[in-house]
């Protein structure tokens, strides 16, 4: 499973009491499916604001229990909303530009 870098900065170093928007990406064709997975982040006190094309969920989560998402079965990639951006001041979480 892929976890972008902000993801871990916030495993690492969460803010109690600060929620945060993540995109989950299930493994296509993976036990569980994206309904139990979204049935899981709901258990542990996230919400699914979306549904997005190929398996992906847009959830809302406390910082505190981003790690316990990731401890979640079937999940291809977790990050940051921040991530699908397309233009360069939103696609900064895991693109480095050079600039010279």
């Amino acid at each position: 499973m892929y976890v972008s870098p902000a993801v871990r900065s916030i495993v690492d170093d969460p803010l109690e009491g600060e929620p945060v928007t993540l995109l989950v990406e299930v493994e296509d064709g993976s036990e569980p499916g994206v309904d139990a997975v979204a049935e899981r982040v709901e258990d542990i006190g996230g919400s699914v604001e979306d549904r997005r094309r190929f398996g992906t969920l847009v959830v809302s989560i406390s910082q505190a229990d981003v790690e316990q998402l990731c401890d979640l079965d079937g999940l291809a990639i977790v990050e940051t909303t921040n991530a699908a951006a397309i233009d360069p001041d939103g696609a900064g979480e895991d693109v480095e530009y050079d600039l010279e």
